[in-house]
């Protein structure tokens, strides 16, 4: 009888042998250290919101101590919002043509934590309202912070931004709870002694982790100028979609920070005004860390239009609210909303802008919704508050943020596709955040 015919895919047994025992040379190798870049930025995020939750919840009530009304307190911070606008934008011009972001990120708190102080030395409305305004002026370089992380991720996933983004949010959620509690005892006299030492040790902090960058940095997509002269201009999707973040961002800044007078008027003084800021923080990190599963599902304009959605229910819940308690764990709800919307703008300025006008894109959007927007918010929220009260000052911030919803819908119909593949430098800003010219140089060029 004949042998058993072997298997065309057995392998002898002194062939497998050598072939086991020879060494193979690693093809990676174990992360046994950290990135020290990304250990940096996260820090530095814990920071900033750690010391930015001692002060910024507080503002509106810590005015309204000081004697001012609430068109008085719609006014000031009016003003802090024109002023942080245009000088945020002229740090940024600076950033890309000629100075280091991070260093005007560690001067921001320095001049921060020195202007704070004089909170304290201030006595009449109009010297109170200045500093405040200075205050806003002297933080507003912090707005770098964002741009300074993408160019730092610029060769890994979209999504690692949005995680060292939470940080921030965790440090401003565990600070408003406890500087509430302090406040709400030892009163809003200490806001400025909280404040100015958190301040300075984010800006030491960043002066140790985050070095400035060299040229030897690769340039980031879209930041030369075409080869044919032409200069691409902003598509009208990005238009109709500045406006929907303008009416966003002004039903924002009237509710919230009107809210905090709300809250404190209905019983709940400055611990649960810190305890409402924190629900926000502790919803928008669970919501951001996962809109990428969302994406999968829905384009990045229906997941704004559902954030608006999100808002305006929050907004009649607010109009309606009998008792400080309710007001603020509405705010759980509120997280949810900026969470969905912060994320999809993003997303959707990219998506809208051409390639070389991506940082101008991503400037303009963030300029309207935190800058432009909040102007006309706290202003117009300060005199509805004063003269027809809470009620109709919800409501009214109800249809405009309506209106954003649905004009984000059907003003941007051609973009936020889908997850679809992209490179990975397409979200990185240049150094400063902005590209006013498309003609400039890579960021490497600016920065010293």
């Amino acid at each position: 009888m004949p042998p058993p015919a072997r298997s065309r895919n057995r392998v002898p047994t002194a062939v497998l042998f050598d072939t086991l025992s020879t060494p193979v040379a690693p093809s990676f190798e174990w992360p046994t250290k950290p990135n020290r870049t990304i250990s940096g930025l996260h820090w530095a995020y814990i920071l900033v919101g750690t010391a930015d939750g001692t002060v910024l919840p507080f503002v509106p009530l810590y005015l309204f101590d000081r004697g001012l009304t609430a068109a008085w307190i719609g006014l000031v911070l009016a003003v802090a919002a024109a002023a942080s606008l245009v000088l945020g934008l002229a740090w940024a011009y600076l950033a890309d043509r000629r100075f280091s972001p991070e260093r005007m990120v560690v001067a921001a708190s320095v001049a921060a934590s020195a202007v704070a102080l004089l909170l304290a030395l201030t006595s009449g409305a109009l010297t109170l309202a200045l500093v405040i305004v200075a205050l806003s002026v002297a933080r507003s370089p912090m707005m770098l912070l964002d741009p300074i992380a993408l160019r730092r991720l610029l060769t890994t996933r979209r999504t690692d931004y949005a995680r060292i983004r939470l940080r921030m949010s965790a440090g401003w959620a565990a600070s408003a709870i406890g500087s509430g509690a302090v406040f709400q005892t030892l009163g809003l006299r200490l806001i400025p002694f909280v404040y100015a030492p958190l301040s300075a040790l984010a800006g030491l902090w960043v002066w140790h982790a985050l070095k400035p960058a060299t040229e030897s940095q690769p340039p980031e997509s879209g930041s030369e100028r075409d080869p044919s002269g032409r200069r691409a201009t902003i598509p009208i999707g990005l238009v109709g979609f500045l406006v929907s973040c303008f009416l966003l961002g002004a039903s924002l800044a009237a509710t919230q920070n009107f809210l905090t007078l709300q809250i404190n008027v209905l019983g709940g003084g400055a611990v649960l005004v810190g305890a409402a800021a924190a629900f926000q923080a502790l919803t928008e990190i669970p919501t951001m860390g996962y809109t990428h599963v969302l994406r999968r599902y829905l384009s990045h304009r229906v997941l704004f239009a559902i954030g608006c959605g999100v808002y305006l229910v929050i907004f009649v819940a607010w109009a309606f609210a009998s008792d400080a308690l309710t007001a603020a764990l509405l705010k759980l709800a509120a997280g949810v909303g900026f969470a969905l919307t912060y994320v999809a703008a993003v997303m959707i300025a990219n998506d809208v802008s051409p390639v070389r006008l991506r940082a101008t894109g991503q400037a303009l959007v963030k300029s309207v919704l935190f800058g432009l927007a909040p102007i006309a918010g706290t202003l117009s929220g300060g005199l509805l508050y004063g003269a027809f009260g809470p009620r109709v000052m919800f409501l009214a911030s109800t249809a405009v943020v309506a209106a954003a919803g649905l004009i984000a819908l059907f003003a941007i119909r051609g973009s936020g596709r889908r997850s679809e593949p992209r490179r990975r430098d397409q979200l990185a800003l240049p150094a400063g955040g902005i590209l006013l010219s498309e003609g400039s140089a890579h960021p490497g060029e600016h920065t010293k």
